[in-house]
This record gives structure tokens, sequence and C-alpha cells, in this order.
């Protein structure tokens, strides 16, 4: 997914945003709302999992303060890492958000 976005975000910088004609505009924008929805749903895929991680780390590391003991913590560690990894990837798609939006304001001020 991200080799495709780079390849799609190199396509745009190529684009000269003065001379393309306005089905050629509209064309851009249909492509930069179906690239939007497909990351959006990526993100969904992702923040879902995240949240659920986060739950199961809480819940260990009560269970930990409760009964002492360390494999509850190890748990917890291991919930914690897996959703911080997740929030890195979530991040990630949220800066390809944020660059394709600059495209479309390029394209909407047109």
């Amino acid at each position: 997914m991200e080799k495709r976005l780079r390849d799609y975000l190199r396509h745009l910088e190529k684009l000269d945003f003065e001379v393309i004609s306005e089905e050629e505009i509209w064309e851009e924008r249909e492509r930069l709302e179906l690239r939007l929805t497909e990351i959006h749903q990526e993100m969904m895929r992702l923040l879902l999992p995240m949240m659920a991680l986060i739950i199961c780390a809480c819940i260990f590391l009560a269970a930990g303060f409760v009964n002492f003991f360390i494999g509850s913590f190890v748990a917890a560690a291991v919930m914690a890492l897996c959703a911080a990894w997740l929030g890195f990837r979530y991040k990630a798609m949220s800066d390809a958000v944020k660059k394709i939006c600059v495209y479309i304001d390029k394209l909407t001020v047109k």
C-alpha cells in the first residue's frame, strides 16, 4: 500500500497544474477521492485493533497490580508495544492523508 501511495504522490508531483484541462482536473479529483477513501479504510483497520490492544494492556496491567504477577506485566508490555507499532503505522497513514489533501486543495483552487 505504501509503495502504491508513493508512486501516486510522485505522479501528482509531476503534474503541471496550470496546463491541465478541466476534464483532467475532474479525473484527478476522482482518483484522489478514491485514494483518500482507501487510506481512510486502512486507517480504520489499524485503529480498531490498536484500541483493542490498549484496552487489553490496561486489563493486564490492572490484573498485574492486583495479583502482583510478573506475567501480567509482561503481557501488558507486549500489548502496549503492539499498540504503539500500530500507532506509528496510523501516523504514517495520517501523514499521507495530509499530503493528499494538499493536492486536493491545489486541484480545487483551479
